[in-house]
């Protein structure tokens, strides 16, 4: 998106959709298989949470529609948590759902955010930090 802090929570969600996919391919025990949903949906909640400050601290006009979406998704996967620990779902169908889901938003409503975000006059607080905390240290922006 073109803002470190929340570029880095967006790679976490797909190295955990990664982890998750993983899990499921070595045949590992539902109850890791569940530790790890449970992992990938808080760090969702938070990563809306985040990206939602993003769109206040920036003046973004649409900020009520976009969590509106975010919330959407966490009543969905709410639904597909349940059907997955009464045995309705599969863990797969989760997994090819937040890959979908994941892919569309950024490409569609992300991308939204990014383009008012370039222009913004408000800049997010603490941006001139990012750099410093979420670099490994020794490693340069790119």
């Amino acid at each position: 998106m073109g803002n470190d802090l929340i570029d880095l929570q967006h790679r976490m969600l797909v190295l955990l959709c990664r982890k998750l996919d993983i899990a499921i391919k070595t045949r590992q025990p539902e109850q890791t298989i569940r530790w790890i949903i449970v992992e990938l949906k808080k760090f969702t909640e938070f990563h809306f949470t985040s990206e939602e400050n993003l769109m206040h601290e920036i003046g973004y006009p649409s900020v009520g529609e976009h969590a509106l979406i975010h919330t959407e998704l966490l009543v969905q996967l709410d639904m597909m948590l349940a059907k997955i620990s009464h045995h309705r779902e599969f863990p797969e169908d989760l997994l090819y759902f937040l890959n979908k889901w994941l892919v569309q938003h950024l490409a569609q409503e992300d991308m939204k955010i990014v383009d008012f975000l370039r222009l913004a006059v408000h800049r997010p607080i603490g941006e001139e930090l990012y750099e410093q905390y979420l670099l490994a240290p020794g490693r340069t922006k790119t």
